[in-house]
């Protein structure tokens, strides 16, 4: 993998990080917190380019791919935005784009856009994280068309959004892989109920009840009864871009805390020259790079075959996951008591990396993950010499 940019992605990068230093200060954070996201901040963000960045040119976007994804993901982490880029343009994008589906494509031009604002609506209260748990029916209607019931949870951007992709199974039990498929409902659709909830670093999330939900035979996308291996790529595509993101939070927050250190005297002398305080910045500096690098893995291997792609995923959000909590941690640690104030940002810093540790499958969740693949490996037959790698 190059780990070069090319001149498009430093410009990019230059012009997320010129734009949010100017634009989102920890101040105007604060009350975009208090206000809930802003529809005006997202149209600045689809008027820069950002929102499209990922999605292909025949999608309305920039022709790029996840790097672009984690380029702009790292730098919100950075500035701790609370639009939600990664439900909206990465996990809903990819959805749209991996679904193949043409009816789709004017959708997904108005998400590059910043006029559409759609979420996928999948995760339940009963599957733990896992993909493949749909318990949500869907059933034909008399007229022709759908009729969707259940229950969606923790549904990231749902109060912003104007529609959602739902995931809704029409044969099996949860956990079959066949059966499921995508339906795009408006979020003003009837019998569709919003319950919005507020997440640990202020953003939103929402619960979902579809109770009798009555949907056009349109509404339909993607292969029917077949949508399982779009939401696995979208979601692999989605954790990604969130290992990026806690990758801008763990840097400024190293930063912020050696600022601190040089500035906060005891005994005559900066604490910056104690050399166990040095010791415990040198292990933070160590968790960020191990971060950055198994995230770029994760990036390799997103064009690789399911299995590769979701091991090399679930290693990173483990990784990911164990050094946040230790960055964040120890930034809180030396700033003493200030750090955990609400008026100082770096108590702000570790709820962000806290709800990434989190979101999308805790790290226990993803260890049982690379559990299964390497006992689904073993148990097949190889000749010998072959040697399976998983990445």
């Amino acid at each position: 993998m190059d780990f070069e940019l090319n001149d498009e992605q430093r410009m990019l990068k230059d012009s997320l990080r010129n734009t949010l230093d100017r634009d989102y200060s920890f101040e105007r954070r604060n009350a975009r917190v208090a206000a809930g996201p802003s529809a005006e901040q997202w149209r600045t963000f689809a008027d820069m380019g950002w929102l499209g960045a990922a999605l292909p040119e025949e999608a309305g976007g920039f022709g790029g791919g996840p790097i672009e994804s984690a380029l702009v993901a790292e730098e919100f982490g950075r500035r701790l935005v609370i639009e939600p880029y990664v439900a909206i343009a990465v996990l809903a994008g990819r959805t749209l784009v991996a679904c193949a589906d043409a009816a789709m494509v004017p959708l997904a031009k108005r998400l590059a856009e910043g006029a559409a604002r759609p979420v996928l609506a999948h995760s339940e209260y009963a599957a733990g994280s896992r993909v493949d748990w749909i318990d949500t029916r869907v059933a034909e209607a008399p007229a022709g068309g759908w009729r969707l019931n259940g229950r969606k949870s923790a549904v990231w951007g749902a109060p912003f959004a104007d529609s959602y992709l739902v995931s809704a199974r029409s044969a099996g039990e949860p956990g079959d892989r066949s059966g499921v498929s995508l339906f795009h409902v408006p979020a003003d659709a009837k019998g569709l109920t919003l319950t919005p909830v507020r997440l640990v670093d202020g953003s939103w999330a929402g619960e979902l009840e579809l109770a009798d939900v009555i949907l056009p035979a349109e509404a339909r996308f993607g292969a029917p009864d077949g949508a399982m291996e779009v939401l696995e790529d979208a979601y692999a595509h989605a954790i990604t871009a969130l290992c990026a993101d806690a990758v801008g939070a763990m840097e400024a927050a190293l930063w912020i805390t050696r600022d601190y250190l040089q500035t906060r005297h005891q005994f005559g002398q900066p604490i910056g020259s104690f050399q166990a305080l040095q010791h415990r910045m040198a292990d933070m500096v160590i968790e960020l790079e191990l971060s950055r690098s198994i995230t770029y893995r994760a990036i390799a291997y997103l064009g690789s075959d399911a299995r590769q792609r979701q091991h090399a995923v679930s290693a990173a959000k483990v990784q990911i996951g164990k050094s946040a909590k230790f960055v964040g941690g120890a930034a809180i640690q030396l700033h003493g008591a200030i750090g955990v104030t609400e008026e100082y940002i770096i108590g702000h810093y570790f709820k962000r990396l806290t709800l990434i540790d989190l979101a999308f499958g805790s790290p226990a969740t993803h260890l049982g993950i690379m559990s299964e693949l390497r006992a689904a490996v073993s148990a097949v037959r190889e000749p010998a010499g072959v040697v399976r790698n998983l990445g």
